[in-house]
């Protein structure tokens, strides 16, 4: 079943707050190999959930994640 936009927003963020204690806890190198596949196999046992997000909305999460929880 698709989920909602109000479900995908939900998601979407629980998935941001989720990767926020991975990357601050790694930084940089939560990044290094980064790959769609990559991530949806890390998913898959660590947050099942965000599979029902698609390819673009994992993109997205993934950027923004990066963007705040990183140093540049």
């Amino acid at each position: 079943m698709a989920l909602s936009y109000e479900q995908r927003i939900r998601v979407r963020h629980r998935l941001l707050e989720f990767l926020k204690f991975r990357v601050l806890a790694s930084q940089q190198t939560f990044f290094e190999v980064d790959t769609l596949s990559n991530r949806q196999q890390w998913l898959s046992t660590m947050f099942p959930e965000a599979l029902q997000l698609s390819e673009k909305e994992l993109d997205q999460v993934w950027s923004q994640a990066r963007w705040l929880y990183t140093e540049f």
